[in-house]
């Protein structure tokens, strides 16, 4: 699954699922940037981590849900290092309330980075992808948005709002070489260095694997789709969860 010589941006790539992706594109080849929205040093953190094992990146603190910051980030990318081959929005933006007490304010900044973040991203990478005739756009969202969670009314609607453009996109892009997939990751261990998936807040019973899933997993998933192996799939929603939510 070699993706070498092309360009990656995998935004929300400072930590967790995003790190791990960032770092799985480069070790196949591709030059990455690594995107933060606002934390310099943990973009750095896995741009050098990236270039000490041989590869190629820049990190770019950038938010998604702002629509200058998104072209001013493509800029310095093509400028750095070329064109986006290789798009995987995965940023995103979590908090609680009630929809009962949720101010406007709340509701528009979650939908800003969730929904507005990859339809900027895509948005910005789509010509230079069409000029190439190839290109990935790997949408990453979240299992709550399927299964419902109280208090998370903005998160659920935006990250199905992802899913909507992931379905649109999907025929709209065929034709140019573009595919379109999206990723929903389960319940995953995210604390850096974990070898044993244990984390008290989730109920690993409740996973029929009996563990949690670590960001390689997907970060693997992300490798394939972004891959000539997965040449023939577009418009999919690929659930990693340990069987956790059939669909």
């Amino acid at each position: 699954m070699n993706i070498s010589e092309r360009v990656a941006l995998v935004t929300g790539s400072g930590r967790n699922i995003g790190r791990a992706t960032a770092l799985e594109l480069a070790r196949r080849g591709a030059a990455v940037a690594v995107n933060s929205r606002r934390n310099q040093q943990e973009a750095n953190s896995v741009r050098d981590e990236i270039m000490a094992g041989g590869g190629a990146a820049i990190s770019v603190v950038a938010d998604v849900g702002v629509e200058s910051e998104v072209i001013s980030m493509f800029e310095e990318i093509e400028k750095t290092l070329g064109n986006v081959a290789i798009l995987v929005n995965n940023a995103g933006l979590r908090s609680s309330d009630k929809v009962a007490n949720m101010t406007t304010e709340e509701w528009r900044r979650v939908l800003a980075v969730n929904l507005d973040g990859p339809f900027f991203c895509s948005r910005a990478a789509i010509p230079a992808m069409s000029e190439m005739g190839w290109g990935r756009i790997i949408n990453v969202s979240g299992l709550n948005a399927f299964s419902g969670r109280a208090e998370w009314g903005h998160v659920c609607a935006s990250k199905m709002g992802a899913l909507g453009l992931t379905r649109a996109l999907s025929p709209e892009l065929a034709s140019t070489g573009i595919l379109v997939n999206h990723i929903v990751p389960g319940a995953f261990d995210t604390s850096l260095g974990s070898t044993t998936g244990a984390n008290p807040a989730v109920n690993v019973d409740a996973v029929p694997v009996g563990r949690l899933g670590m960001p390689e997993e997907i970060a693997n998933t992300v490798a394939f789709l972004a891959s000539d192996h997965a040449s023939y799939i577009t418009g999919q929603t690929i659930h990693v969860n340990g069987g956790a939510f059939r669909y």
